[in-house]
């Protein structure tokens, strides 16, 4: 009897490991293509083929700021990534990893990750998370105890695991067309029709219209209210709300990052020549221009004066509207051509 039980025992755990092993690498599997993000308005990959976000995910839902954006990308590009604070440079090691903290502001940031090499060859993603310091996290589940003994414990227990490191909280954005007792729904902004829950008791409605920012009730949301919807999706794709944001719709970012040398500096202006298309260009910063030195992954403030004839800088541009807005030059050294 002895003997069954010791058999019965190793085959769980083989079992288990199977199935551990299994979702690893599904999971693997998945990381190595280039994912599809869910489109939104201005959050769309954009891109050709020679970037890969890692982290965060579409319509993630985050509590803490900074954010760890992650990925991978051509080995030793320079890789900007503009959120709704600012512009940031760093450059992927040889492995085409990157990594670079960015500061959130509460509600909806569009982030936007653009991959460069010296040609002036570009690659970009596009995501959009949203931030709220008062969303309660649902605690995750404790590691796969190693009590279980049989085949039917242990797979259980290791399936239970891997859904819950899948549990992500999510956030569905767009309009509202449909308010019933226990639900709302919304078109989102990739017209997409979304149900959410809002059968919980004390979800948190901020009204952020404007220049708003007030406690609301669940029966002031309107048809015609464009939300912010944070919770985490069941098993029907429904979300159950947590957190509720009604707020102004989201104006479509365009911003766009390239490679220029410089042809020329003055007092005020920098003329540049883009590197891909050969355009000449002058550039004129103002008060709300970065303007830095990014060398041996260290990024330093810079003055016009400082910047040299020939050197390559990457240029972030706010193309959203008329004028368009310099948000950022990073000067990152003497051309090699």
């Amino acid at each position: 009897m002895r003997k069954e039980v010791y058999w019965a025992i190793a085959i769980g755990i083989l079992f288990g490991l199977a199935v551990a092993f299994g979702a690893w690498r599904i999971n693997y599997s998945l990381k190595s293509k280039t994912p599809a993000p869910t489109p939104t308005p201005g959050i769309q990959n954009t891109n050709t083929s020679s970037i890969t976000l890692d982290k965060p995910e579409n319509n993630d839902v985050v509590t803490v700021t900074p954010l760890t954006v992650t990925g991978i990308t051509k080995p030793l590009s320079w890789v900007t990534v503009s959120g709704e604070k600012g512009d940031y440079i760093t450059q992927s090691d040889e492995t085409g990893v990157f990594s670079q903290d960015v500061d959130l502001t509460p509600g909806a940031n569009q982030i936007k990750v653009t991959s460069l090499d010296s040609q002036g060859n570009e690659s970009s993603q596009k995501v959009l998370v949203v931030y709220s310091a008062s969303f309660q996290l649902t605690p995750s589940s404790s590691p796969v105890p190693t009590s279980a003994t049989s085949e039917s414990e242990i797979n259980q227990e290791v399936a239970q695991q891997v859904a819950e490191a899948s549990k992500n909280p999510k956030a569905y954005i767009g309009t509202v067309t449909d308010i019933a007792d226990s639900t709302i729904q919304i078109k989102s902004t990739d017209s997409q029709i979304q149900q959410i829950s809002i059968s919980a008791p004390g979800i948190g409605v901020v009204n952020l219209k404007g220049t708003n920012n007030n406690q609301i009730k669940l029966t002031d949301i309107a048809i015609g209210d464009f939300i912010i919807a944070m919770g985490y999706v069941n098993s029907n794709s429904v979300l159950d709300a947590q957190r509720i944001l009604v707020t102004d719709p989201l104006a479509q970012a365009q911003i766009n990052a390239s490679v220029a040398e410089v042809a020329g500096i003055s007092k005020k202006t920098i003329t540049v020549t883009d590197i891909k298309s050969g355009t000449q260009s002058t550039l004129t910063p103002d008060k709300n221009t970065d303007i830095e030195s990014y060398t041996n992954g260290k990024e330093r403030g810079l003055k016009i004066a400082s910047i040299n004839q020939n050197d390559l800088v990457i240029i972030v541009l706010d193309q959203s509207g008329t004028p368009v807005i310099l948000r950022s030059v990073f000067d990152i050294g003497a051309s090699q051509g």
